[in-house]
Order: structure tokens, then sequence, then C-alpha cells
């Protein structure tokens, strides 16, 4: 019993200076950050006053060590050197959004993409002044609030058996630990998106139509897609999904012609929506014009300069629907596996490779899990599963080289994550039995 008591004491205290860590490294910041001082407290309020955070004493320890290890990646690019990964984007974003505040050009957040995200970081800068670290504090938040989310849908599936094991292998996943650190759009499109599948799973359990949760569910899923036209793309399927089965559940359409047909018409009124208020993208026009397919080659084009060392050297052929289907999995192979052994010339292929390859245990973990999984509790795995597959399908089909691809995975990976840590839990126990 004391020993029990001494442990739980030392584990409270070992919180407590975790807890106040991030104060200490403040030191650092300089005047104009104040405001990145108070999303620090913020910060630290969200996760003291979450249930999926609280209710176990190594979960809060978890997230407290990711919360600090972020920091400090925040204020050694502040303070020091530049980090890798925060040289291209995230500068060019901070730089862009500075200079829109700075010399008081109009905001336009009637905007998408990174049009979209450097006018939204415009408006704090107009709010708060212009600072680097606020910005990046801010991505931390988002990101923490994200894992919050990530821990909800996991309850919904089986609890909070596997909280702490999904917080340290979410967030401290380096490609996370970086990306979601600096002024970049993934900790937004991974909020939006967990939030997208968390009311999607919501709606599902619930069975009968609410019109507060579809709401819900729809301001989350707009504001996915206008982060990105990738995303838009996805935005439009899990519409199309989440209206077939309430079309079919709620509204007892059984009718499969008649659903695809009502499914239709309303993903042609959102389009036309995006149109009207001028928030269209050149996605939703290609969509609305049926000219996906230039859309997507002209995408692909682009991105072949970025990196031609870690290009895969595969194409999606897109001259006919025949030449789609037989080069789409080539694709979607090579962005889930490459950079292949012959491919390895530098530590971040290395990287990429040793990631792609947790990444495919993760998906026989989940494989694994979902035969055993029954009743309702299947259904929503699946759903998840099928929701994981379709993002990084649609991913695949505008990234090509391995570089891009380890930010576009990060969206998607909390899913995948999820269905498999029952298995992988297991599994990391059982290799800790073994070795102590």
């Amino acid at each position: 019993m004391n020993s029990t008591i001494k442990v739980v004491n030392n584990k409270n205290i070992f919180t407590f200076f975790i807890l106040i860590s991030p104060f200490a490294l403040l030191i650092a910041v300089k005047p104009e950050d104040w405001f990145g001082v108070i999303l620090v407290i913020l910060t630290l309020f969200y996760i003291v006053t979450q249930k999926v955070f609280v209710q176990n004493i190594n979960t809060v320890i978890a997230i407290l060590i990711m919360f600090f290890l972020k920091a400090v990646i925040s204020l050694i690019n502040n303070n020091f050197f530049t980090i890798y990964g925060a040289g291209a984007d995230a500068s060019g974003f901070f730089k862009n959004a500075a200079y829109i505040s700075q010399y008081d050009f109009d905001i336009n957040l009637i905007n998408t993409g990174s049009q979209l995200y450097e006018n939204y970081l415009a408006i704090v800068f107009n709010l708060t002044g212009v600072s680097k670290f606020s910005g990046e504090m801010l991505s931390i938040l988002i990101f923490i609030i994200s894992v919050s989310y990530l821990l909800k849908i996991a309850e919904n599936l089986y609890g909070s058996t596997y909280n702490t094991y999904l917080v340290y292998f979410f967030g401290l996943l380096p490609g996370m630990i970086i990306y979601t650190s600096i002024t970049m759009r993934e900790p937004y499109q991974i909020l939006f998106f967990l939030m997208s599948v968390y009311y999607f799973i919501l709606a599902m359990k619930r069975g009968k139509f609410s019109f507060i949760l579809f709401v819900k569910f729809f301001i989350v899923v707009f504001m996915l897609g206008m982060l990105h036209n990738g995303l838009l793309a996805f935005t439009f399927v899990i519409i199309g999904i989440a209206l077939n089965k309430t079309l079919k559940g709620s509204l007892r359409i059984n009718s499969l012609l008649i659903r695809i047909l009502l499914t239709t018409i309303v993903l042609m009124l959102f389009i036309a929506f995006l149109n009207v208020f001028g928030i269209s993208t050149q996605a939703s026009d290609a969509i609305l014009k049926g000219d996906i397919t230039s859309y997507v080659d002209n995408y692909r084009d682009g991105g072949i300069s970025l990196d031609s060392r870690a290009q895969y050297g595969v194409e999606l052929n897109t001259n006919n629907i025949y030449m789609v289907i037989l080069t789409a999995p080539l694709v979607f192979i090579n962005y889930m596996i490459a950079p292949f052994p012959w491919q390895l010339t530098s530590v971040m292929d290395i990287y990429a490779a040793i990631e792609n390859i947790f990444r495919i245990i993760l998906i026989f973990a989940a494989i694994k899990y979902l035969k055993k999984s029954k009743g309702l509790k299947k259904t929503f795995s699946y759903q998840l599963m099928i929701l994981f597959i379709l993002m990084e399908l649609l991913w695949s089909f505008g990234t090509v080289n391995w570089g891009t691809a380890i930010r576009h995975h990060l969206i998607g990976y909390g899913l995948i994550l999820i269905l498999g840590m029952p298995v992988l839990s297991k599994a990391i126990n059982y290799f800790i039995r073994k070795i102590t």
C-alpha cells in the first residue's frame, strides 16, 4: 500500500515539474512574444480541463511531455537556428502574414489554401503584434486540441484503455513533432480532419438525424476543404458518405439510385455555394466543369520541381478511366511504401522509409483488430479504415515525391493509429515482459 502511494506521489511530483517547465523556458521570449506566453498558459489550462487527458495520470504526463518538447522546438526555432522543415513553407507563411499585417494590406478571409492561412495569421498579428513564437504556439495549441479529438474517437471505439499509448505514438512521430510546432497548415488540417471524423462517428452512433450535429459536421468539413485543394476532394467524399448513410438510416430511403442522385445534387449545390461566395478553388472549379483529370495533371506537374531527387518516378495516367484504374494502384503503392531500398540516398530517405514501415505495421495491426471486433464496434472500425484509405488514396493522386508525402501522411495517421493500437500495445507489452 505504501509503495503504491509512493509511486503515485512520485508521478504527481514528476507531472508538476513537467507542468511548470515550459514557464522556465519563457525567459528566452522577447517582448513582442507576449501573446505566445498567454497561449502557453491557455494550452496548459486546456490540458488540465479535458477529461480525456486528466482521467489518467500517465496520459497527463504524456501530453505534458509532448507539449514541453514542442515548446522547446518553437523556442529554438525562434531564438537560435531554423530547425529542419521550418525553412521553406513555414517561413514563407510567416513572412507573408507579417507583410500583410505590417503594411496594412486588406485582409481577405474569402480565400482558400495557403492564402487563407496567411490572412488568418495576419489577423492574429494585427491584434497581438507580429511574432513567430505566437504563431507557432497557436499551431501547438491547435494540435493539442486535435489530440483530444483523437482520444475522443478512440473512446467511441474501445474506451480510454490506450490513451497514453495514443498520445505518445501520435505526438512523438518525428514529422508530427516538427510540422505541428511551426507556422504550417498541418495542425489545422489534422484538427478539422479528426473533428469531421468524430462528428461523423457520433452521427452514425446516434442513428437518427440531429440538426446541431449536422451543422457541426458541415462547418468542420467546410474548414477542412478550405485549407487545401487535396483536402477539398476528401470533403466531397466524406459529405457524400455521410449523406448516403443519413438518407438510408434516418430518412429510410432504401433505393441506392435515389440516394446517389440526392447526394450528387447536394454536392453540386455545395460547389455552387462556394462559387457564389467567391471561395471556389481550382479543385472545385474542375469538379464543376467535369475536368478533374486536367486539374490532377497540373497539380502533379507543379510538384515535380519541389524535390526531383525524391520523386516516385511513376505517373497517374489520366487519358481515360481505364488508364486511371490501371495506374492508380501503382501510384498508391509508391505513395505508401517509397522510398524503396535502392532509392535511399540521404538521412531523410531513411527516415521516410522507417516511417512507412511503421505505417505498414499499423495497417496489419488494424486489419487484425478489425477481424476480432464485433457489432457496432466492427462497423465503426471499418468506417474509420475506409476514411483512412480514401484520404491516403486522394493524397497519392497529387503527391509526386516522398518528401511531401511525409507531411501528407500526417493527416490520416491518427485513424490508422487508433485502429492498430489495441494489437500494437499488446505486442509492446509482450516485448517488455520478455526483456524484463
